[in-house]
């Protein structure tokens, strides 16, 4: 039987980024990923300043300029009538999956095309499609079914336009949801929207769209080591989502890295790595789950958000 100290089920973001800290800790690690790189994925396609830092960790900001990633200086949010230009105290990064998945995926030890069928737990710890490891990561998204989560009435979609906005993300919420466009690499925009699930046939007539969900923000209790969605998505309206997928990826490297060296139990790391994720991530969490139902009394929201966009909007990334 095959062994490695720790297997991560999902090579994208999350899941890459998880994989090349530990390689770089010196860890015996792979990521299996179902899919292919490049390939389309519904998201944002916006890198907060926080995220760029944490790309900048793992050696990988370089390589994401080169890629041709657009430099984002500030955002104009609307809400009804309503206009706000909110300048960013530090600028962030458009870039699409297609080309950040790549990236990481080139740059870390992922196999692609390799669905995992089966995760039994073993004596010394687990076996993963005939591969026996010390530890296993979820990093299989929204959708896996390796980590239970709490599904929302809500769904994402995503397209993409042939001309540049420059460097303003557009940013808006109307009756249906929310969500935003960010200029990527290739003199293009990337459009994302979370959508309310009654409405969504009216976005999705588009041929280039692509939809994803039901979504989900809560996880529930489960046996693995969850990162990035599969631990539970961040709102949207955060624009931390990527920042989220990698900061967890790595964290949970180091955690599990620091405790393979002192030979601690999985569950122990589990519950370290469950803590600091809680400690650093329960207050843009908090942030997210009180917008969404502020957003069930518009009036309300739209007085709120305008009080102080700028300083909200840049204390998030802080």
């Amino acid at each position: 039987m095959n062994k490695r100290d720790v297997v991560i089920i999902g090579g994208s973001l999350a899941g890459a980024a998880c994989a090349r800290e530990l390689e770089r800790q010196g860890i015996d690690a792979i990521a299996f990923e179902r899919d292919y790189f490049p390939r389309r994925k519904v998201c944002g396609g916006f890198l907060s300043p926080g995220a760029i830092e944490c790309i900048k960790s793992l050696g990988l900001l370089d390589d994401v300029r080169r890629a041709g990633a657009v430099e984002v200086t500030s955002a104009r949010v609307r809400i009804g009538n309503s206009r706000m230009n909110v300048p960013f105290e530090r600028p962030g990064l458009g870039i699409s999956r297609w080309a950040l998945d790549e990236i990481f995926a080139r740059t870390a030890r992922v196999e692609q095309g390799h669905s995992v069928d089966e995760v039994t737990r073993s004596k010394d710890g687990f076996v993963v499609d005939g591969i026996s490891c010390t530890a296993v990561v979820d990093a299989s998204g929204k959708l896996g079914r390796f980590t239970r989560r709490r599904g929302v009435p809500e769904f994402g979609i995503q397209y993409v336009e042939p001309q540049s906005q420059g460097a303003v993300l557009e940013f808006s919420f109307f009756d249906d949801g929310y969500g935003g466009s960010v200029s990527v690499e290739g003199g293009r925009s990337n459009s994302c929207f979370l959508i309310k699930k009654d409405a969504l046939q009216k976005y999705t007539t588009r041929p280039d769209c692509l939809v994803t969900g039901p979504l989900a923000y809560n996880r529930l209790p489960g046996e693995f080591i969850a990162i990035g969605d599969a631990a539970g998505m961040l709102d949207p309206a955060c624009g931390d989502g990527m920042r989220h997928a990698l900061e967890t990826g790595r964290l949970a490297a180091l955690v599990i890295a620091a405790g393979l060296r002192r030979r601690a139990p999985y569950d122990e790391m589990k519950s370290e790595y469950e803590s600091e994720w809680h400690r650093r991530w329960w207050l843009k969490r908090a942030f997210g789950a009180r917008m969404r139902k502020l957003l069930e009394r518009p009036a309300l929201f739209s007085a709120a958000v305008q009080i102080a966009p700028a300083r909200l909007i840049n204390r998030l990334w802080k």
